[in-house]
C-alpha cells in the first residue's frame, strides 16, 4: 500500500471511530433521558408554565474552587413579593432580582449590598436572623461564614468569627434554635477546599471536609460543640437540614454526604445527638441534594435524596470501595414510619431508576393536595454533558393518587439542559400556583412562570425566624381529610426556598389551620379559608 493510501486508511477509520464514539455517546444520553416507568396520569392535572430568563450567570474556575452555586427566595421589602438572590463567582459579585411587569429585573444597586471578598459564594439561606421583621441572609464562601442584616431593604455584611477547618470551605447552612434562646444556631456543612481535592470517588479513606455545629453565644459569637454534641468526623457535605422526624419537638439533623450515607442524626436534648441507623447505612452511595415532603400526609416528615444515578457507569463510581462493599447508585426515598424508622419506597413510589440529580425540592404544583417534585441536573465535570445535546433535561414530576411519581417535564414545558445545580420555589406572579427557576452554573437561570388553573390554594405564613424553624402545620379540609407540611430552611441544595408555606385544597376548602412550634406552642385558626394567605 502506497504512503497516502495509507494515510487516507488511516484517517478514514480513525473517522469511523470518532463518529462510532460520537453516536454511542448519542445513543447513552439518549438513553439517560428516557422514562424508566410507565406511570398513570389518569385525572392528575398536569401544570404548564412559561419559561423566561435571568441573565445572571454565575462564573465557575474549576482550577481555584468546587461547582456550586448559591440561591435563595428572599423578601426583601416585606410587601409579600418575594425577590431572588444569586451567587457570584470568583471576581463576581452576587445579584438579587425582583419580578415586576412581567420579567425578573437585577435590583441589586438598590440594596446596598457589597460582597466583600471576591470569591465564590457557596450556599445561603434567608431568615430573619435578628428578629426585627426584615429578612437577612447567611451566606457561605470560600472565605467563610457571612452574615448580611437587612435593615429596610438595606444589607450590611460581616464575616463571622468561625474556628472552620483550614482545609474546608462551608458549602450550606442549617439553622434552628437548639437552646430555646431566640438566637439561631447552625450547622454548617463542609466540603475539602479545591486545592486539597484528591478525586470525587474516595469511599474508604479519611478524606473529606469537617462539618461543624456552632451554638450562637449572641453578638456574632459562635461556640463550636460539635466533639460534645457527638457530631465530629471527617467526611465531604452537601448539607443538612433541621427538622423534628420523630415528633418530640426537638430538632433532628439530615445530613447528605459525598461519597457515603445519608446520615440521621436524633436530638437527644441537651444538645446531644445521636447517629441512627436508616435505609442506606447498609450501603454507600451519592446523596446531595435534599427535599422534603409528607409525602403520605400522615403529620411526619419524609425526604428524597438525589444520586449519581444511571448516568455513570458503576465500575467507575464505585472508586475505592471493596468488592464487598454495596454501592447504590439509585435515588432515594425515605418515607418515614413514625420512632425514627424509615423504609426507602423510592421503587415504590417510582424514583428509584433515574439518572444523576443534584438539588431537588417537593411543592404541590398543581394544588391536588399532593406534593410533585422537581430535579436539577448535569454536572459540569461529566465529558457526557460538554455539549446540550448530549445533557439532562432536569425533572419535574407529578404525583398521582396511588402516591407514584410521573416525569412530565416536557408535557408541562420544563426542561432545563444547562448545568442545574438546584431549583428554587415561590409565587412569583400572585395567582396563587408556585412558580419555578432551575439555578444554574455557567449559564443563565431559567425561570417558569406557572400558567394556574382552577384549584384552590391556601398560604400561611409563619414569623420568619429561627423559633418557627421545624414548626408543623396542619390544614384541615371540608372534606375530612388534612394536609401537612414542614417549615424548613434550606431545602434543594445550597439553596432556600419560599418560606410562606403553600398548600393545595383541590376543589376543597380549609376549615381549620393548626400550628405546632418546636417550642411548645401553637396556634389554632377556624373559618372558611381559600385562595387566600394567613399570616400567624
Amino acid at each position: 500500500m502506497s504512503p497516502s493510501k495509507l494515510i487516507k486508511s488511516i484517517i478514514f477509520y480513525l473517522s469511523l471511530i470518532v463518529l462510532l464514539l460520537v453516536a454511542g455517546l448519542f445513543w447513552l444520553t439518549s438513553h439517560d433521558r428516557a422514562i424508566p416507568y410507565d406511570v398513570d396520569t389518569d385525572g392528575i392535572s398536569i401544570p404548564t408554565f412559561t419559561e423566561q430568563t435571568i441573565d445572571f450567570v454565575p462564573t465557575y474556575d474549576k482550577d481555584k474552587t468546587i461547582p456550586f452555586t448559591a440561591s435563595a427566595i428572599i423578601d426583601i421589602d416585606g410587601d409579600g413579593v418575594e425577590e431572588v438572590f444569586l451567587g457570584g463567582g470568583i471576581d463576581q459579585g452576587d445579584a438579587f432580582y425582583r419580578f415586576e411587569d412581567g420579567a425578573f429585573k437585577d435590583i441589586t444597586a438598590q440594596t446596598g449590598w457589597e460582597k466583600a471578598t471576591p470569591d465564590k459564594t457557596f450556599g445561603s439561606i434567608a431568615l430573619d436572623l435578628d428578629t426585627d421583621g426584615d429578612t437577612d441572609l447567611l451566606i457561605a464562601r470560600q472565605s467563610g461564614v457571612w452574615r448580611y442584616d437587612n435593615t429596610n431593604g438595606q444589607f450590611s455584611g460581616v464575616r463571622l468569627n468561625l474556628d472552620l477547618d483550614e482545609k474546608s470551605v462551608p458549602l450550606s447552612i442549617a439553622v434552628s434554635d437548639l437552646n430555646r434562646d431566640g438566637l439561631f444556631d447552625m450547622y454548617v456543612a463542609a466540603y475539602i477546599a479545591r486545592k486539597h481535592v484528591e478525586g470525587e470517588t474516595i469511599f474508604n479513606k479519611e478524606y473529606g471536609g469537617i462539618s461543624a455545629l456552632y451554638i450562637n453565644k449572641g453578638n456574632n459569637e459562635f461556640e463550636n460543640i460539635t466533639k460534645e454534641a457527638g457530631m465530629y468526623y471527617q467526611h465531604n457535605t452537601f448539607q443538612g437540614i433541621f427538622i423534628d422526624v420523630d415528633g418530640d419537638n426537638l430538632e433532628d439533623l439530615v445530613v447528605a454526604h459525598d461519597t457515603g450515607t445519608v446520615k440521621t442524626w436524633k436530638n437527644m436534648g441537651n444538645l446531644k445527638f445521636k447517629d441512627m441507623p436508616n435505609p442506606t447505612s447498609d450501603y454507600f452511595s451519592y446523596p446531595m441534594g435534599i427535599a422534603v415532603t409528607d409525602y403520605n400526609n400522615d403529620g411526619d416528615p419524609d425526604f428524597y435524596f438525589s444520586n449519581v444515578g444511571s448516568t455513570t457507569p458503576a465500575p467507575i463510581v464505585r472508586g475505592d470501595l471493596r468488592s464487598e462493599q454495596v454501592l447504590n447508585t439509585k435515588w432515594i426515598m425515605f418515607e418515614n414510619k413514625g420512632d425514627f424508622k424509615f423504609v426507602d419506597i423510592a421503587n415504590e413510589s417510582k424514583l428509584a431508576d433515574y439518572e444523576f440529580s443534584w438539588g431537588a425540592l417537593f411543592e404541590d404544583f398543581n394544588l391536588d393536595g399532593n406534593d410533585d417534585l422537581v430535579v436539577s441536573e448535569n454536572y459540569v465535570g461529566f465529558p457526557t454533558h460538554i455539549l446540550p445535546a448530549w445533557r439532562l433535561d432536569g425533572r419535574f414530576m407529578v404525583q398521582n393518587k396511588r402516591g407514584e411519581f410521573a416525569a412530565v417535564g416536557k408535557a408541562s414545558g420544563v426542561t432545563n439542559r444547562l448545568y442545574g445545580i438546584s431549583p428554587l420555589t415561590a409565587d412569583f406572579n400572585k395567582d396563587g400556583y408556585p412558580d419555578l427557576i432551575h439555578v444554574n452554573l455557567l449559564g443563565p437561570q431559567k425561570v417558569f412562570l406557572s400558567e394556574g388553573g382552577n384549584a384552590n390554594y391556601l398560604k400561611v405564613n409563619l414569623p420568619n425566624n429561627a423559633v418557627s424553624v421545624g414548626a408543623k402545620v396542619k390544614v384541615d379540609l371540608d372534606n375530612g381529610k388534612s394536609v401537612y407540611s414542614t417549615f424548613v430552611v434550606g431545602e434543594g441544595l445550597c439553596s432556600d426556598q419560599s418560606h410562606i408555606l403553600s398548600f393545595g385544597l383541590g376543589q376543597q376548602k380549609a376549615i381549620a389551620v393548626t400550628v405546632n412550634y418546636l417550642d411548645g406552642r401553637s396556634e389554632n385558626v377556624r373559618g372558611q379559608f381559600s385562595n387566600q394567605q394567613i399570616n400567624l
